[in-house]
């Protein structure tokens, strides 16, 4: 009788032995770690992310180091389309755009550099998100996700923002990496990943 769950862990090892030598080849080609430490702006953040406006929801990535973190922020200005609707009298920037702007970033950390230009991160769920002040307009909301997890094409982070240094929210993040469809065509979709 076959050791199957013998056979899964040999597959598993063979895959992080074929994630590692790609970062390491990768590195060596760079001269080191792919990280961006002086920013990106936001021609570099349309080149690796698919969202356009109305909905991309990062000004500037400070920090980035994929596979390990990134930090970025969005500035929340008036003219956001949004506060037409929520609350004209008193607008408030609405939690889940907090929660799409931390993904957003944090679907960056969740893809290898060689990925960028093949694959899309999707987010697939949300845990654990509080929201402990309102963002108003005006607010610099900066920011900060760490990878915790990463299985294949499934990744997990730790996402926090704050406003001034106080944090207004935080969620546990998870996405699923599928064939980007602008590269792939229609059939490359997130259920067929």
């Amino acid at each position: 009788m076959r050791d199957r769950r013998g056979e899964e862990r040999a597959r598993i090892a063979r895959s992080y032995v074929v994630a590692l030598t790609r970062t390491l080849a990768l590195q060596a080609a760079l001269g080191g770690p792919y990280i961006v430490t002086n920013g990106m702006d936001i021609r570099q953040i349309l080149e690796i992310l698919p969202h356009r406006f109305p909905l991309l929801l990062i000004d500037r990535i400070l920090e980035l180091e994929p596979m390990v973190r990134a930090r970025g922020y969005k500035n929340v200005t008036y003219n956001e389309p949004v506060f037409t609707g929520h609350f004209p009298s008193n607008p408030l920037l609405p939690g889940v755009y907090m929660l799409e702007a931390m993904a957003q970033l944090g679907g960056c950390v969740v893809m290898e550099p060689g990925e960028f230009a093949r694959k899309t991160p999707y987010l697939a769920g949300i845990d654990h998100a509080k929201f402990r002040r309102p963002v108003i307009p005006g607010d610099r909301l900066m920011m900060e996700v760490r990878l915790t997890r990463h299985r294949r094409n499934i990744g997990w982070v730790e996402a926090e923002a704050s406003v001034d240094g106080e944090y207004v929210c935080s969620a546990e993040l998870m996405f699923s990496i599928a064939p980007d469809p602008r590269v792939y065509g229609a059939e490359a979709s997130v259920l067929t990943a």
